[in-house]
């Protein structure tokens, strides 16, 4: 069953400059249709809203469906307010933002939202095709890869995928859905061979980076960052894609760092909105081969820097080269 990510803000974003997101709430869409709309067109729930404190309503339809706009960090977002009284409740419909961030620019006009199909809600996390994974055979594509095929990971051991997810966008889909364009990584921005070719992953995939300001500021030399978090328009930026793109997912037991184009890149993480973004087949595929797989279980191989922490540090950033600090 599909699901989405039901946020808690702080306060109304119509009258205030700034909402801070409280919690989050992982819901199955139990809609008929493929749209999450007020009312709904079959008059039908469309998402299993019974856990979450406070809601109004069965969401047949919504207390208010508004759409909103704003930054996180520097990074814009949009959204659609589900719920303005007693607790306010909303849904992201681009961009990212995490428990604890806060959204500013919000106090915008009231603008009716239109629907929005649930598959292009949340982002993907994953490589590009045609990006270089290193086995122990040499560098392969990494839409070559093929469950059972090993790879080198971060410890230096070779790991066996588990399993392999493939997506196709096209130039239309990102026209329409700006905030899934890959970023690419120019050859040589971190120094030589880092990456040695250019590198696009999706904007949310996450890479390994060091700086000493981060052992000063969170305990760790050597954390990941979202891709999207790093763009500076000229070494690492988002372009658009006249020929679309297909993203490549790799899951393995755990979560692993991989060497794509000669840095330390992550595998598939199961976290709730890596989970979510997935279309329904590869679910399907994931339940069958991991019954117990549950999203966010585990933990990752390194601690993870949030998107505007990571915005912060970026001018002292440096991708890992092969040989972890």
């Amino acid at each position: 069953m599909k699901r989405l990510t039901i946020y808690q803000l702080n306060t109304d974003p119509l009258g205030s400059a700034d909402v801070t997101v409280l919690d989050a709430f992982q819901v199955d869409i139990v809609d008929t249709d493929d749209f999450l709309e007020n009312p709904d067109a079959d008059g039908n729930p469309q998402l299993d809203v019974s856990g979450i404190p406070g809601f109004i309503g069965d969401s047949t339809s919504f207390q208010v469906f508004e759409t909103y706009s704003g930054t996180v960090g520097t990074e814009p977002v949009t959204f659609t307010l589900l719920q303005w009284q007693g607790t306010q409740y909303m849904v992201l419909t681009a961009g990212s933002v995490e428990v604890g961030e806060t959204i500013t620019g919000t106090n915008n006009t009231i603008v009716n939202a239109p629907p929005a199909e649930y598959d292009t809600l949340p982002d993907f996390v994953c490589f590009v095709a045609g990006s270089l994974i290193l086995t122990p055979d040499g560098a392969r594509r990494i839409e070559t890869l093929k469950p059972g095929d090993e790879v080198i990971t971060a410890d230096g051991s070779a790991k066996r995928v588990r399993w392999v997810g493939r997506r196709r966008l096209s130039a239309h889909e990102l026209r329409n859905n700006a905030h899934l364009t890959p970023v690419r990584i120019k050859a040589g921005a971190f120094g030589p061979g880092r990456p040695a070719r250019d590198l696009q992953v999706s904007p949310q995939h996450r890479l390994l980076v060091t700086a000493a300001e981060l052992e000063v500021c969170f305990g760790d030399a050597v954390m990941l960052a979202p891709a999207k978090a790093l763009i500076d328009g000229a070494r690492i930026c988002q372009e658009p894609i006249e020929a679309g793109v297909e993203y490549v997912h790799l899951l393995f037991d755990q979560h692993e760092l991989v060497q794509v184009e000669g840095i330390w890149s992550e595998s598939l993480y199961p976290g709730d909105c890596t989970v979510e973004a997935m279309p329904e087949r590869s679910l399907r595929e994931l339940d069958a081969l991991f019954p117990d797989l549950k999203a966010g279980a585990g933990s990752v191989a390194f601690p993870v820097l949030k998107p505007f922490e990571a915005n912060i540090f970026k001018e002292k950033l440096q991708l890992c080269a092969p040989r972890l600090p």
